[in-house]
């Protein structure tokens, strides 16, 4: 309706004018003509629509399992939090049992975990230190009892030696007193030697150096001994203490791996347990209840799997007919409908589950289960056509019709237009815009999924002329009219501002109370000379444009 596409309803008004001369005898045809008017012309887009609720809830199965409470039925009203149904899954059990004992097990190994830190070397590392401490210090005492000796034996000698020297002294002190304070020479000895303090004088003199050549091996046999027991001691000391640590670090090392596994146990149970916990499922949000049914598929569907069938909608369901009409040769339709055509099961028949859930019946992960509708508002999922679409924007307001109620009329807006086409077929592109219901009549109940329409408003003008639509033609391009004036047709090129119910707003040189040529104007020529009619339909609206 955005477009004008009079042209085929004013080709059959000219045909009948010319219909209507013919009968008359009359040689021209007579032209209905209207007045130009004023008034607001009100464009809008039509397009077929479907009821939907504001708000739509599935609420699916969190596990599977089996329905062990159901809380509502359809039609039941609920609030957000309100229970649902009530789950029993026997494998969700069965995980909890197993995820308990994984915590137990692992508690087990926590009490253990020093000693499944590694082999313990410190006793090694003793038994090496006490094999030492039994060798090395007999050893260092043998070199000790050797320096020892070889000091005593030095300083024997020498004291000694001082001692026999001191004796001789005072012998020839004694010696020369008894000469009358004087030696004589042969004797080779030195007065002064014999003068000298008792202590201080000797005149033996013996060589130590060997002994104490053999003293300064020896402690140096002995010093080197005491430092590599030292050095090796000091090693086992540092392996003892890098053991340790190792040990240590493996200990912690394992207490902790034993903490990981036991925090990652304890978190396997709790998940499990709010598994557990969500088999009792609650309203997430308001709203009506529809228990989800389950039309089921392939054989058990029976008739309704031939029904579906591409071609065969024109049957009308005598599918009695169709097995007659293919013979003896023809595909056994029992066994397509599992047993009869009448729809009674037949013995190859698979179950159907297309009635309500209910307690006791399995269910999958993930499957839905109930519908929570809100139903306090509507909405309308409309296709508009792709020659429309670019006039409809959100905000824009509608006019409802409910093929249910079809005197009232239900006001609304334009919430969303979708931004691609949903449909895309040989009539072209249908792309979605969604209508939010603003007004009901008391007397409407509306329900989901009743057929209805949106006159989408796109344009409002308030105009200044307004004429018939049927005075539109195109030509050449342009959008004009035929005015009539002294008895000719004089053609106007106009502009279309708004296309209404029968109407249009256009900007022209022309006036309000100027008459237009309504029918037969793909017969005119600009300046013909016609016979014109008032138009009585056109003229009954004529004024202003509701």
């Amino acid at each position: 309706m955005r477009r004008l596409r009079a042209s085929a309803p004013v080709t059959v008004l000219a045909l009948a004018a010319v219909v209507l001369a013919a009968c008359t005898g009359d040689d021209d045809p007579v032209f209905g003509t209207a007045e130009v008017t004023t008034g607001e012309v009100v464009q809008t887009v039509a397009a077929a629509g479907v009821l939907e609720p504001a708000g739509r809830t599935t609420v699916t199965a969190p596990s599977g399992g089996e329905i062990e409470v159901l809380e509502v039925a359809d039609g039941d009203r609920v609030e957000a939090g309100d229970p649902l149904f009530a789950l029993r899954s026997d494998s969700l059990e069965q995980q909890l049992e197993q995820a308990e004992a994984a915590v137990e097990t692992v508690g087990t190994l926590a009490g253990g975990a020093d000693g499944l830190a590694g082999v313990d070397l410190a006793p090694v590392v003793t038994s090496l230190q006490a094999q030492l401490d039994a060798v090395v210090p007999a050893l260092l005492g043998t070199l000790e009892d050797q320096v020892g000796a070889l000091e005593a034996t030095i300083t024997a000698v020498t004291d000694a030696t001082e001692e026999s020297g001191r004796a001789t002294v005072a012998a020839l002190r004694d010696l020369r007193d008894s000469l009358g304070g004087a030696l004589p020479e042969e004797l080779g000895v030195d007065p002064k030697t014999i003068a000298a303090p008792a202590e201080d004088t000797t005149l033996v003199a013996v060589d130590t150096s060997d002994l104490e050549a053999s003293l300064g091996s020896a402690q140096a046999r002995l010093h080197a001994a005491q430092v590599e027991y030292r050095s090796a001691t000091a090693q086992l000391d540092e392996v003892a203490a890098d053991l340790a640590a190792q040990t240590e670090s493996a200990s912690q090392a394992q207490r902790a791996a034993v903490e990981a596994q036991r925090e990652q146990a304890e978190m396997a149970v709790e998940a499990v347990r709010e598994q557990l916990e969500g088999l009792d499922v609650t309203a997430p949000s308001a709203g009506v209840i529809e228990l989800v049914r389950d039309p089921g598929g392939g054989a058990a569907g029976g008739l309704g799997a031939l029904e579906g069938l591409e071609g065969l909608e024109g049957l009308g369901g005598d599918l009695g007919s169709l097995a007659d009409g293919l013979g003896g040769d023809g595909p056994d339709l029992d066994a397509l409908t599992g047993g009869g055509l009448d729809g009674a099961p037949g013995a190859g028949e698979q179950a159907r589950t297309d009635g309500p859930p209910a307690v006791g019946a399995s269910v999958t992960a993930g499957q839905p289960v109930v519908t929570i509708f809100d139903l306090d508002s509507f909405t309308v999922r409309a296709q508009v056509d792709e020659l429309d679409i670019v006039e409809v924007a959100a905000g824009q307001p509608v006019v409802v019709l409910v093929d249910a109620f079809p005197t009232a009329e239900l006001r609304g807006v334009v919430e969303r237009v979708g931004i691609e086409p949903r449909q895309v077929g040989t009539g072209g592109a249908q792309f979605p815009v969604t209508v939010r219901i603003d007004e009901v009549p008391d007397e409407v109940d509306l329900r989901v999924g009743l057929t209805s329409s949106v006159e989408i408003e796109v344009r409002a003008v308030d105009a200044q002329l307004v004429v018939p639509s049927s005075a539109l033609l195109r030509r050449g391009g342009e959008e004009i009219v035929h005015v009539v004036r002294d008895g000719r047709a004089a053609r106007i090129d106009v502009e279309v501002l708004a296309l209404g119910d029968g109407v249009a707003a256009i900007e022209a040189p022309l006036e309000p109370g100027d008459v237009v040529v309504t029918t037969g104007v793909e017969l005119l020529e600009d300046g013909q000379e016609i016979e014109t009619e008032p138009d009585e339909d056109l003229a009954l609206g004529a004024g202003p444009v509701p």
